[in-house]
């Protein structure tokens, strides 16, 4: 994909209801998310907010095949709704109420544009409407497994905030600070779209984030992304004790479970947390390090889940990606969150220790198959 054009704001009608229906057809038919808003009939999906005074719509490519859209909420001081407010849990940043605060949405491409420059350009026109704007800080919610693409793409960081509920299970609350310098890094995932982008606006003045520094670091941001924190405590979880060492382990060395742990990060969930919803397709696998967990089909426990245990392998290994049941958080917990490509990274460095991860996994997987056909035959005969 050669020249695809220049990013636009939607000022139209036709231009909000091309977004809309180019929407549905990523979140609703290609994502399968659940989003009680969405317009079958029409095949739109709508927000109230795209029509606010606060929206800035931007899209890419001709109206009958956008390539990419990004919507964006802007609030003078002191004029941050409070469901947004609440949801970003806001209220841990010290002075928020006194700037300009940014929201990002609705970011989406079609995926013949994945990994081309549609998603820098939107990076790009975004950052230029925080600068013009004067927005001092940007939030949004993102899928576990694009963490650490967000953080390279667009320095954002996690922070001390609540997990989100989403469509698509627990949203990640992160947040950039526009005057740090945007930035993006070469990408080694094949799906995710990521070049060099500039802005071409003139920067305004810096914004002291030191007054909340303690929001941005340490043990209370829900999200570990070092790779020594995330193989200390996946040592001290899992590790310590041959005893209890999962299975899906069986014959590694230490040198390539580290390499696994360094390639993902740890979550911290909460009590009722859905980190997995049945029928979205993400490809994230899970690796319980602490708390229980409960695997919900048709609204019937199948499962209980705790430290060691694997959940998400079926869809990380499916062609569809699509998820087979609802996994919950019973406890606070800790988990190691693997995206798929960590896979494809250790079998071309150690191809014999990817091959036994696979191998490993699919007896997990088998095992599994067999407790849950043994748990439904013992329903029946109940």
């Amino acid at each position: 994909m050669s020249d695809v054009g220049k990013v636009q704001v939607a000022t139209t009608r036709e231009e909000l209801e091309a977004i809309w229906r180019f929407r549905y057809e990523v979140y609703i038919e290609e994502l399968k998310r659940d989003y009680p808003n969405a317009d079958h009939e029409r095949r739109w999906l709508q927000d109230e907010d795209d029509e606010l005074p606060s929206a800035v719509n931007l899209y890419l490519g001709p109206l009958d095949q956008i390539l990419g859209v990004q919507r964006i909420l802007i609030w003078p001081p002191g004029e941050i709704p409070d469901e947004y407010y609440q949801l970003f849990s806001m209220d841990v940043f010290p002075g928020i109420e006194e700037v300009v605060i940014a929201e990002a949405g609705r970011l989406m491409i079609r995926p013949s544009a994945r990994g081309t420059q549609v998603f820098p350009l939107l990076v790009d026109a975004m950052h230029e409407q925080w600068i013009e704007r004067d927005a001092k800080l940007c939030f949004f919610y993102c899928v576990p497994g694009l963490v650490k693409h967000y953080k390279r793409a667009m320095n954002a960081r996690p922070y001390n905030g609540r997990l989100i509920p989403a469509g698509f299970g627990v949203g990640i609350p992160m947040v950039v600070v526009v005057s740090d310098p945007p930035y993006v890094a070469p990408c080694d995932e094949p799906d995710v779209e990521v070049a060099t982008a500039e802005s071409d606006a003139p920067a305004k003045s810096g914004f002291d984030v030191s007054h909340f520094s303690h929001v941005l670091e340490g043990g209370s941001v829900p999200v570990k992304l070092d790779e020594d924190v995330v193989w200390e405590q996946f040592q001290r979880q899992l590790l310590e004790d041959e005893t209890a060492r999962p299975a899906f382990l069986s014959s590694l060395s230490a040198e390539t479970v580290k390499t696994l742990t360094g390639s993902g990060f740890i979550l911290n969930p909460s009590p009722g947390d859905v980190i997995a919803k049945s029928g979205t397709e993400e490809r994230e696998m899970y690796v319980i390090l602490e708390g229980v967990f409960e695997v919900v089909s048709q609204q019937k426990r199948l499962a209980i889940l705790g430290k060691g245990d694997l959940f998400g392998e079926i869809s990380f290994f499916s062609e569809t990606g699509q998820r087979c049941a609802t996994v919950r958080a019973v406890t606070e917990g800790e988990i190691l969150v693997l995206r798929r490509n960590f896979l494809q990274k250790l079998t071309s460095i150690d191809p014999e220790a990817g091959f036994q991860i696979l191998t490993n996994i699919g007896t997990v997987m088998a095992d599994r198959i067999v407790s849950l056909n043994r748990t439904l035959l013992e329903a029946r005969n109940a």
